[in-house]
C-alpha cells in the first residue's frame, strides 16, 4: 500500500520533464515496477470472477497474489527511484486505484457471496465498508510523519480472508455475529487517528513486524491450499496471532508511545 503522494514535480500528459542522469536502464526499471503494480488490477479481476464462480479457494489465492505484488512494488520503487525515471506515471495514484479494488472491493464481495455475516446484513455492511474505505483512501493525513497509518488502513484483504479461514466454510451463527462486530469496529475506526503499523516503513520493530506479516501471508496461503479441509488449532493460531500483534502495536503507538508526528497525533478522534 502506498504511503504518501508524489511531489508536485511529477507531471503528466505531454509536459513530462527531462530527468538528467536518467539512463535507459532506469526507465526500464521504472516501467517494470509500474507494470507489476498494475498487474494487481488483473489479480483483482480474476478474484472477482472467482467469487462469482463460487470458487472461494481461487479467490483467496488471487487476493494473496495481489498482496504479494503490493508488498514488493513499494520498496523496489523507492530503491530504484521510479518517480524520477518514469515521471509520466504517478505511482501513488496507481497504487491507490489498485488497492481499492484488491483491498476493499474484492474482499467485500467475497464476504457477501460466501455468507460471512448474519442474514440480511451483508449488503448494508458491505456497502458501509466500501463507503468508509473510499473516505479513508482519500484522507490527506493517511499517514503520520513516522509512517504509521491513521485509522484502519482498509486491509480487508487480510481481515476478511482470515475470518473465513479461521472459522471454516461452514460458519456458525455465532461466528457470523463475531464477523459483523469486528468488521463494523474496524470500519468505524477508519476516520479516527488510531495508529496502525505500516509493515515495511515503520522502523520501530520492523524486523518483528515483517516476520509477522510474512508469516500471516504464508499461513493464509497454506490454509487456503487445504480448503475445503478442516482447520486445525495450529493453523488457527498461525492466522490469528499476527492480527493480535497488529492490535497490540496499535494500542501501544496510539495511547502509550511518544508522539512524533505533531499535535494532531494527540487526538484520537478527528476534530476532537
Amino acid at each position: 500500500m502506498s504511503s504518501q503522494p508524489q511531489s508536485d514535480d511529477a507531471t503528466t500528459g505531454d509536459s513530462v520533464p527531462f530527468i538528467f542522469g536518467t539512463s535507459k536502464q532506469d526507465v526500464r526499471r521504472g516501467w517494470i515496477v509500474h507494470c507489476a503494480t498494475a498487474l494487481g488490477a488483473v489479480c483483482g479481476m480474476l478474484g472477482i470472477i472467482s467469487v462469482l464462480d463460487n470458487a472461494p479457494k481461487a479467490a483467496l489465492l488471487w487476493l494473496i497474489a495481489a498482496q504479494v505484488l503490493d508488498g514488493l512494488d513499494g520498496p523496489v520503487a523507492r530503491a530504484w527511484n521510479v518517480q524520477a525515471s518514469v515521471p509520466r506515471i504517478d505511482g501513488y495514484i496507481l497504487d491507490l486505484v489498485i488497492d481499492y479494488v484488491t483491498c476493499a472491493v474484492v474482499p467485500v464481495l467475497f464476504m457477501y457471496k460466501f455468507h460471512m455475516l448474519p442474514s440480511h446484513s451483508s449488503l448494508a455492511v458491505g456497502a458501509f465498508l466500501l463507503f468508509s474505505s473510499a473516505l479513508w483512501f482519500s484522507r490527506t493525513d493517511m499517514m503520520t510523519d513516522d509512517h504509521w497509518f491513521n485509522g484502519f488502513p482498509s486491509v480487508w484483504n487480510l481481515a476478511i480472508p482470515t475470518m473465513y479461514l479461521v472459522q471454516g466454510a461452514n460458519s456458525t451463527s455465532l461466528n457470523r455475529w463475531i464477523n459483523f462486530t469486528v468488521l463494523l469496529i474496524l470500519a468505524l475506526s477508519q476516520l479516527t487517528n488510531l495508529k496502525f503499523v505500516h509493515p515495511v516503513q515503520v522502523r520501530k520493530f520492523r524486523v518483528t513486524t515483517l516476520a509477522f506479516f510474512v508469516a500471516w501471508l504464508v499461513a493464509m496461503f497454506w490454509v487456503t491450499l487445504l480448503l475445503p479441509g478442516d482447520v486445525n488449532l495450529f493453523a488457527r493460531i498461525a492466522l490469528i496471532l499476527p492480527g493480535l500483534y497488529q492490535l497490540g502495536l496499535m494500542i501501544w503507538r496510539t495511547f502509550f508511545a511518544a508522539q512524533t508526528d505533531g499535535p494532531s497525533a494527540k487526538r484520537v478522534l478527528l476534530g476532537s
